[in-house]
């Protein structure tokens, strides 16, 4: 009865939770109450008996549970009729941008700034919306971020909080171990207003309904009052890029190599050829009093502070990073994951002139089914399979055959 409500296109629709505290619980039973028919739920925690008291889909029994399991769960029993998938891991570095590039909505439900600045990127490149929120005590906001129109999550950045970014990250080893400041105090009451008001807007992107993107709801709980304001694009900001066309390749993290990976984008790009990726690894670390060095080749979000200090006589030793893969490096027999490259993911390749961009399509079937707690042949990923269709896929060709169509020019 509602004019504007189209249940086929709910029905159809893939909107992805990153974060499943609070905020995450009440989108997440908000979404499966509308039937939106397809959610992915992400988190990297687990549940502990304080957040009983504000989160909706938790119970006492599900303490040390993955959050991200126990949400979907929940979202299943509430509505069987729609589908659901989980994955417990940090949006930072294990979830492919294949993923993001299918969704018709993303909901942020997070709590820090350094996986909003990263889901903020992720979503641009891809050319996705997505909707922030964040709690505290009795305040609210919630943000409508769509690329190419008006501000993003990074252009809302003070030049105090890019500095406080910048100090948090001067000893990149010890970054990882401090990405929670700390417990957020929050209630029930402001979980459940931000958290309507946020899958209000992603049935509205759902259907394709105006909304305001680049401005932020403020609501004060103490007050009861709301007013939105509207932010300033930032000309300069770094997360205002959207990635070209993408070729989709039957390639995957788990098997693919490096010297694979190299051998595909040769054709289209020559031999000056690089690969970039989305986080530092570690190639090795070297006590500056020993002088012993261990080779490391593990991403950095993989190696702790403690882990950086020496064995022998417990100094932090020096990193030695890089983001970047060239025709000579010292891991070419090393596969895609073993560097911290996520499954379906959609790797950037580079020359002097330009860029092209290749998703490991293989992982599809397995990484992006929608059928978690449908009974227990529906999990496996031999059953998923015949249930994806993926577009044409693209294999490495011969004679420079494998080309991105559009691409996306270096300016000098």
């Amino acid at each position: 009865m509602i004019s504007w409500w189209e249940r086929e296109k709910v029905q159809a629709a893939k909107v992805l939770v990153v974060g499943a505290g609070a905020l995450g619980n009440e989108v997440v039973k908000n979404l499966a109450l509308m039937g939106v028919g397809h959610i992915f739920v992400v988190d990297f925690d687990t549940v502990e008996m304080a957040n009983l008291s504000r989160s909706v889909l938790f119970r006492e029994g599900d303490e040390r549970r993955n959050k991200a399991e126990v949400v979907a769960a929940r979202a299943k029993a509430l509505n069987p009729g729609i589908q659901v998938q989980y994955l417990h891991g940090d949006v930072t570095a294990d979830l492919g941008l294949g993923v993001i590039r299918r969704m018709d909505a993303v909901i942020g439900c997070l709590d820090n700034r350094e996986a909003r600045l990263a889901l903020n990127r992720f979503c641009y490149w891809m050319g996705k919306p997505w909707v922030d929120g964040a709690i505290q005590e009795l305040l609210g906001l919630v943000r409508v971020f769509v690329p190419g129109e008006g501000a993003c999550y990074e252009c809302t950045l003070t030049e105090q909080a890019r500095r406080d970014l910048s100090l948090r990250y001067s000893c990149p080893l010890l970054a990882r171990e401090n990405i929670l400041l700390g417990k957020v105090p929050t209630t029930p009451t402001i979980a459940s207003i931000i958290g309507g008001i946020q899958a209000q807007e992603a049935l509205k992107l759902i259907h394709g309904l105006p909304v305001e993107p680049g401005k932020v709801i403020h609501f004060n709980g103490m007050t009861n009052q709301m007013h939105s304001t509207a932010y300033l694009p930032r000309e300069d900001c770094e997360s205002h890029w959207v990635y070209g066309e993408v070729v989709e390749l039957p390639a995957r993290a788990g098997y693919t190599t490096v010297a694979e990976m190299l051998r595909i984008v040769g054709p289209d790009l020559g031999p000056q050829a690089v690969i970039e990726l989305d986080h530092e690894l570690v190639i090795s670390l070297t006590c500056p009093v020993c002088h012993t060095v261990d080779q490391v080749l593990r991403p950095l979000p993989q190696v702790s502070f403690e882990a950086a200090h020496c064995p022998a006589c417990g100094t932090l030793r020096d990193a030695s990073l890089t983001h970047q893969i060239t025709a000579e490096p010292p891991f070419l027999n090393r596969t895609l994951a073993s560097i911290g490259i996520p499954p379906l993911h959609v790797l950037r390749a580079r020359n002097a002139v330009e860029y092209r961009f290749y998703e490991l399509t293989g992982d599809a079937a397995e990484e992006l089914h929608f059928r978690h707690f449908e009974g227990p042949e529906a999990s496996q990923p031999s059953s998923v399979r015949d249930r994806i269709r993926l577009g044409a896929e693209v294999s490495a060709g011969q004679d420079g055959e494998n080309s991105a169509r559009s691409r996306v020019s270096i300016h000098e």
